[in-house]
């Protein structure tokens, strides 16, 4: 979030006590989520990945939308920058917005290009917000990629408050960073590191919860690893490394069978949601477009976007997607099924 996110936060507690709070990366914070008419209306460049849309206008064009769109504003490159609007549509804003009608205040915890250890820990970075006003908190947890790894960032101004590192190395030019994530996918990264992780993560934000008396909601953003069979998979494998510590392989193990009472059960399984059976947002978008998530992945629409409008060029979860998904949440979070 930014600071005047948190200054409007404090502003709608003077009404409410009532807080939704959403985690997870790009897919929580609402990147590619513009208002459809535009991807209508206008030409869109993908630069590459990670990259923001770009709008292709000309000056004037650039000043009406200015006008007309009131959360759009210039970046340092005299481009307009979508961040904001991109905020408004996220579901969190709508869902607390339009579906609870301002009962809620939206805290949009979602930061793109980051993974889990980033997310949940940006619930303490924060202090500004006025946490003692605050008396009903539900918690949205949509965990990205399993292979993401963060860090602390040191120089970050107003956003961004974290590094993030993927296994994948080979394409990247000859950097720190690419030697940082090199060693990353010899001596620590394995599919069982990837789930020990994450059930460590949880178990930070389910202690975070506790204090806070909060309710949990998990809907994972795209990975549909997070299942029980895939954790009990990765958690039989003995990782082999050499002695450089450099990963040679795997065999599996039954030091933790599936069917027994270990360290899967950590990961509350309890608190998943399906919205409309579909085990991630990405899934609940594609089912929306009227294609089969057994056969079809949103990153096949990148560069492109899916025909319907559900998944942007930059393969995320466009406007109405979001919309759909707080329409889901609304729904269960009303039939008390959220604990």
């Amino acid at each position: 979030m930014y600071r005047k996110q948190v200054e409007q936060i404090n502003k709608d507690l003077q009404t409410t006590d009532k807080v939704i709070i959403s985690i997870g990366c790009s897919f929580v914070q609402g990147q590619g989520a513009v208002n459809d008419e535009l991807y209508t209306d206008y030409k869109w460049d993908y630069l590459e990945l990670g990259k923001p849309l770009e709008i292709s206008v000309s000056e004037q064009q650039r000043k009406d939308l200015l006008k007309q769109y009131p959360s759009l504003i210039k970046d340092p490159r005299d481009k307009l920058d979508f961040t904001f609007m991109e905020y408004d549509n996220a579901f969190v804003n709508v869902l607390c917005k339009k579906y609870f009608n301002g009962e809620y205040v939206p805290i949009n915890l979602g930061i793109r290009g980051c993974g889990n250890r980033a997310s949940i820990k940006e619930l303490y970075f924060y202090p500004n917000i006025d946490w003692d006003r605050i008396k009903e908190i539900v918690v949205i947890y949509c965990p990205s990629g399993l292979e993401r790894f963060d860090f602390a960032n040191d120089n970050y101004s107003d956003h961004f408050q974290w590094k993030c590192m993927w296994p994948h190395f080979h394409n990247m030019e000859d950097t720190a960073r690419r030697k940082l994530w090199e060693g990353y996918n010899k001596t620590l990264w394995s599919d069982k590191f990837e789930v020990m992780e994450q059930i460590g993560h949880v178990q930070e934000l389910m202690s975070w919860c506790k204090q806070k008396s909060a309710k949990l909601i998990i809907t994972p953003g795209f990975d549909r690893r997070y299942n029980r069979k895939h954790f009990a998979q990765a958690l039989n494998l003995i990782v082999q490394r050499n002695g450089h510590g450099e990963f040679t392989g795997t065999t599996t193990s039954m030091l933790f069978p599936p069917k027994s009472t270990n360290l899967i059960d950590l990961f509350p399984w309890d608190k998943i949601f399906e919205p409309a059976g579909q085990p991630t947002f990405a899934d609940l978008a594609i089912a929306a477009e009227g294609l089969d998530p057994e056969k079809e992945h949103f990153f096949n629409f990148l560069e492109k976007a899916s025909p319907g409008g559900w998944i942007t060029l930059c393969a995320h979860p466009s406007q109405r997607a979001h919309d759909l998904f707080a329409k889901k949440l609304h729904e269960y979070i009303l039939s008390g099924a959220a604990t």
